[in-house]
């Protein structure tokens, strides 16, 4: 069995053959998939998912990218967010965090910016706090900020959660490990210009280790020019598992058993 801990269902790409990508996923024996939300509108996308089919969980949250527009609102999108996490289906909140690349067509990540990614993280994480859920952190070109901003604010709160789609250096990862985060893998580990990602999964405990999609995002090879969909987990897997010399199948039950503890999905 695989769990694949970060798949976006609930965004366009999938809205005209979900049931398909679900049945895929299925007979891939991808058996649990966590949709994160984005955004309120994809938050709650997420929970009706994860309400109509037994083998999905959502996950509530806003993304960093949308910081700006919740800026001036905050409290009233907490609010929301807070209702959807009250849904016996979500496991956690997310996807939250910091991103301080310069995407193209979004506003540049300028100081009042970088405060409002801040302000947006830390309302979230209490949130979390507050109901006992994990967190699911997208972290990009600001790991230096985020990891003290973590260690300062886990000083006075408990807290887990997964570093996903990790793409630090070993020196954040040694960090992030230290802190008792888990960190998650995607598909761009199988391409041949990553063998950085190579080395930083290879020195993760194997309890500490997720496996994801980030589906429609980041297909693994062999499957690179296609739609990335839950079902193309287990190319990733057996990459990982093969580069680690570990057999498939003990992989597969090491990181599900990871992301049933973290996620609490016997209890769902």
């Amino acid at each position: 069995m695989l769990i694949d801990t970060h798949c976006h269902l609930n965004f366009k790409a999938f809205k005209k053959d979900l049931k398909e990508v679900i049945g895929r996923a299925k007979a891939a024996a991808v058996e649990k998939i966590i949709i994160p939300g984005a955004k309120i509108d994809s938050s709650q996308r997420a929970v009706e998912i994860a309400s109509s089919y037994p083998q999905a969980y959502a996950a509530v949250g806003i993304h960093p990218h949308h910081a700006a527009e919740f800026a001036h609102h905050e409290k009233e999108a907490l609010l929301q967010l807070e209702k959807l996490a009250q849904n016996n289906k979500t496991v956690a909140i997310g996807e939250i965090g910091l991103d301080h690349y310069q995407y193209k067509n979004y506003p540049p990540i300028g100081e009042d910016l970088k405060a409002q990614q801040i302000s947006l993280l830390k309302l979230q994480l209490n949130l979390a706090v507050e109901m006992k859920l994990p967190v699911i952190l997208h972290c990009r070109q600001a790991h230096d900020v985020m990891l003290e901003f973590l260690e300062n604010y886990l000083k006075e709160k408990t807290l887990n959660g997964v570093f996903h789609c990790f793409d630090g250096s070993l020196s954040h990862l040694e960090k992030i490990l230290s802190l008792g985060f888990y960190v998650g893998f995607d598909g761009n580990c199988t391409y041949p210009e990553n063998s950085r990602l190579v080395q930083a999964f290879s020195q993760i405990p194997l309890k500490r280790l997720l496996i994801e999609t980030d589906a429609p995002f980041l297909t693994p090879i062999p499957q690179q020019g296609n739609r990335n969909e839950p079902a193309f987990l287990v190319h990733t897997a057996q990459f990982m598992a093969s580069t680690l010399k570990i057999e498939a199948d003990a992989f597969a039950g090491q990181t599900s058993e990871n992301a049933a503890r973290l996620f609490n999905l016997s209890a769902k």
